[in-house]
């Protein structure tokens, strides 16, 4: 070529030798890469002005891949020398690169250039290559096994060099002179760092802790490192080439779901598939895969994760989720969850209903601007500034009142259970709302109640010492009238009868206030009764009065009294409510099994936020009234199982709605005649009351009625005394036992002593007071008669005709 190295180094054979810009199409190059054995030919270079013979063999890699041409050509035109000039074969070699010689077909270093010598330190000429290189006494394993000289195309190997611990590759070609003789050429290149960085990359391969694998597309396994050996179950001595890949799918689909999303994206990244392994196993993994070309053929190259454990808290973590959505969704209370930021995430139905707003018209609003009143916006800020700065609430764990506010911007009272969640990477804030609304109403009943309770209490324990009181009196003011004879004092009497009576009516309401007296239901006819009452009440007023009451009316089971005091009531406020005239309509139907009455008046009407608290006791508008006489017409209606209603405008007058069981008619007992003249009665009679006045009054009348009498003040004594009445052969003819005695026995002790040592005692019950009535019935003592207090000596001469004999004439 007549050129410096420096020119011919990096340019390419054909342009120097043919001076073509292409490779010619006789390239002993190509034929022998297309032949893949070594190749030579001679022929006239018209560039060169020579005759050319070539030789050329392959340089392939430990798959037999080709990598370069191993080239050597020499001018032939003056047939000098058998081979080369020397000198220039050796300039040739010297620019090889890695350690060359040359050897004969007995190991014998012919030719060798520099780098080689200097790497043995000594030169090699006439040595055995495997004494000089491997320190051996023989040829290597490796050249023996192949053997090397008998073959006729290029070998090469791997080979490590004892005497630097180095690796080498091996390259051999095969010479075979015009004579016949056979030489090899061999090159060696130093691999020592890729061979060290091969085996650091198998031995990552092998002990990643993810299973990695190299397939065809066909699934067929190329290469798989231990790992996913021991996942897909395979032991450590099989061949996981045997298997396929489509063998470990539990779901055939999810394999052609697989190399659908590879094939269009040419690869997948976490591709999440149940799997089994080669004992039928399944298990959950991740699969990450891509498709790479090597040598025009496509494989898979991935790995392989067993995501099981993972798989299951995400289950888990799905079911709680499912959970607490079922629970959230159905649960009563509004569910509120907020993020980091107090920002909404979550809003179950019920916060829907209870604030107005859809979940997707809050989510990302903060809760307290878009829940709460503007008041509570301040104290928010604070608290919960403190909450994302220290991670802790004081209010955490607690309930809290607040006013809330709904989308329509009003308010309502409504109680709050707030606790932080924390998982591992962030925080959540929830929050179950209670709208308060019903509560506070229910509250504020529960309060009217336990007063009401008390009121009851209260005009129970009034009413009771009251008649006690009352009884006394009126015992005493009748028993005056007898002795009087002045015409003045007689009169003087009876008005302090009338205001006694008056008094035991005040009381008797509040004895059915507290549902404390004792009642006596009969059947009452309500069309005669209503009328005469009604228009007795409305005598000498100017209201018009209007009746529609069917006659064949069903009566009502009810104490008569107490029918009274009710109609009594609403017709005096009706009365007070028209002074100047109206209209007061009563009409009566027969409805279901009830008798259904209305009281309905012309009057201005009832205001609007007076007419809640009409039936509380002590509620009045009127300067003198009592605030007891509607509480008592509820008290009475609830007592026989009934229901009122009111109806009421203001301008448009008031209709009141009662409804009572209906009963049927009984047949009135047949009243005996009075007889209250002194010394009418004959017998022996023990009355026992803890209230001296009481026994003095009682012990004087009924002794000016002509019987014997003894008092008692408790019932301990009254068995004693009857107890010796009966020693004495001298019995009681009747005894009257009062119900309580404050800090003593009473009359239930006592008539149930009596009856024990006299089971034929004739005993009344006497009472200013008694809630007990069911008790007496339930234990069914046998008294004979109830003696309400305060009774005129009309009440107690009619009780005493009905059961001591009349004193013979």
């Amino acid at each position: 070529l007549k050129r410096p190295l420096e020119e011919i180094k990096g340019k390419h054979c054909y342009e120097l030798i043919h001076g073509m810009k292409e490779r010619p199409p006789f390239c002993v190059q190509m034929r022998t890469q297309k032949e893949a054995s070594p190749q030579e030919i001679e022929f006239y270079e018209p560039h060169l002005k020579a005759w050319v013979w070539t030789y050329a063999a392959p340089i392939k890699d430990e798959t037999g891949h080709f990598l370069a041409c191993f080239h050597l050509v020499r001018d032939i035109t003056s047939q000098k020398d058998n081979l080369v000039g020397r000198h220039l074969f050796q300039k040739v070699v010297d620019t090889l690169p890695g350690f060359f010689y040359f050897s004969d077909a007995n190991y014998t270093i012919l030719a060798a250039n520099q780098r080689f010598k200097d790497w043995l330190g000594t030169d090699p000429i006439g040595h055995k290559c495997y004494e000089i290189i491997m320190g051996g006494l023989k040829p290597c394993v490796t050249c023996s096994q192949k053997d090397l000289f008998s073959q006729e195309k290029t070998v090469d190997w791997e080979i490590f060099c004892p005497r630097d611990q180095k690796w080498y590759w091996a390259f051999n070609a095969p010479f075979l002179t015009p004579s016949g003789e056979r030489y090899r050429i061999t090159l060696l290149f130093d691999i020592d760092e890729r061979k060290r960085l091969e085996k650091e990359l198998e031995q990552l391969f092998e002990t990643i802790p993810v299973g990695i694998f190299i397939t065809e597309l066909d699934g067929s396994i190329r290469r798989a490192n231990s790992v996913l050996k021991r996942l897909l179950g395979i032991p450590e001595n099989t061949d996981i080439r045997s298997f396929k890949a489509s063998d470990f799918y539990a779901n055939p689909k999810d394999r052609e779901r697989f190399l659908s999303l590879v094939r269009k994206k040419g690869e997948v990244i976490d591709f999440e598939v149940q799997l089994k392994n080669a004992r039928g196993q399944t298990f959950w993994a991740a699969v990450t895969a891509r498709l790479v070309k090597v040598e025009g053929r496509e494989y898979f190259w991935g790995t392989l994760q067993d995501i099981t454990l993972r798989k299951k808290a995400e289950l888990a973590l799905l079911e709680s989720e499912a959970r607490f959505r079922a629970l959230a969704e159905n649960a009563p209370l509004g569910v509120v969850l907020m993020n980091q930021e107090g920002r909404i995430i979550y809003f179950n139905p019920a916060a829907e209903k209870m604030f107005g707003y859809k979940a997707a018209e809050v989510y990302g609003r903060d809760l307290h601007f878009t829940l709460a009143a503007p008041e509570h916006y301040e104290a928010y800020l604070r608290s919960f500034k403190r909450v994302k700065e220290t991670g802790r609430s004081r209010l955490a764990g607690k309930r809290l009142e607040f006013t809330a506010r709904r989308k329509d911007g009003s308010v309502f009272p409504a109680e709050v259970f707030f606790s932080i969640i924390v998982l591992p990477d962030k925080k959540y804030y929830l929050g179950l709302v209670q709208d308060l609304t019903e509560i506070k109403k229910l509250e504020e009943e529960r309060l009217r109640l336990e007063k009401h309770k008390a009121l009851e209490l209260l005009a129970g324990g009034i009413a009771h010492d009251f008649n006690n009181l009352l009884a006394s009196i009126l015992g005493n003011v009748q028993l005056a009238q007898r002795y009087a004879q002045d015409p003045r004092t007689k009169e003087i009497l009876e008005r302090a009868e009338r205001v006694a009576i008056q008094a035991r009516d005040l009381a008797r309401d509040l004895l059915i206030f507290s549902k404390g007296d004792l009642p006596a239901p009969k059947a009452v006819k309500i069309s005669k009764f209503i009328a005469e009452l009604a228009r007795f009440l409305l005598h000498g007023s100017p209201i018009k009065l209007k009746l529609e009451i069917p006659e064949d009316l069903p009566p009502i089971k009810i104490d008569p009294t107490h029918l009274a005091q009710v109609l009594q009531n609403l017709i005096l406020n009706a009365k007070e409510a028209l002074p100047q005239g109206g209209e007061l309509r009563i009409k009566a139907r027969s409805l279901d099994h009830q008798v259904m009455l209305t009281v309905e008046d012309t009057g201005p009407g009832i205001p609007e936020e007076v007419l809640p608290y009409i039936f509380e006791p002590g509620f009045t508008t009127k300067p003198a009234g009592s605030g007891l006489g509607l509480a008592v017409v509820k008290s009475v209606v609830e007592r026989y199982q009934g229901e009122i209603k009111v109806v009421s405008r203001p301008g448009e007058g008031s209709r009141f709605e009662i409804y009572l069981p209906a009963g049927t008619f009984e047949p009135d007992p047949a009243e005996e005649p009075l007889n209250p003249f002194p010394g009418a009665f004959s017998g022996r009679i023990l009355v026992m009351d803890d209230e001296e006045p009481i026994r003095l009054v009682l012990k004087e009348a009924l002794s000016l009625m002509g019987l014997e009498v003894e008092t008692a003040s408790n019932g301990q004594e009254a068995l004693e005394k009857y107890q010796k009445a009966l020693r004495e052969g001298r019995p009681f003819d009747l005894v009257i036992l009062d119900l309580t005695v404050p800090g003593g026995k009473g009359g239930l002790w006592t008539m149930e002593e009596l009856l024990k040592i006299d089971p034929q005692v004739k005993a009344v019950l006497s009472s200013g007071y008694t809630i007990e009535r069911e008790d007496v019935l339930s234990r069914k003592l046998p008294f004979v008669e109830i003696l309400r207090k305060p009774y005129t000596l009309e009440d107690l001469s009619r009780l005493l005709q009905k059961h001591l004999p009349e004193k013979q004439s």
